[in-house]
């Protein structure tokens, strides 16, 4: 098996990179709050044990609390970047 860039080559579906999982998981993110993409940050970024998804932490400021910030975890599948799901992550 060879690897390029962070990819598999070896005849199987290609995987997607760390940064290519943060790219969409900002664009849905963008897309589904109505936000712009300068105002989400990439918290977080890992890949799950079995090596199928990517969770992705974003953060963005509410704009109706001025500075406090809102956290989602963005389940990114790791062959298909299709995103799975989207979830609060609470920060105490």
């Amino acid at each position: 098996m060879m690897f390029s860039e962070n990819k598999m080559t070896d005849g199987k579906k290609t995987k997607i990179t760390a940064k290519e999982a943060a790219q969409i998981a900002t664009r849905y993110l963008a897309e589904m709050k109505n936000l712009p993409v300068v105002d989400i940050s990439l918290e977080e970024i890992e890949l799950t044990d079995d090596r199928k998804s990517w969770l992705v932490t974003l953060g963005h400021i509410r704009s109706y609390m001025g500075t406090a910030k809102d956290y989602k975890i963005i389940k990114v599948d790791a062959e298909t970047a299709e995103v799975l799901s989207m979830k609060m992550r609470i920060v105490e």
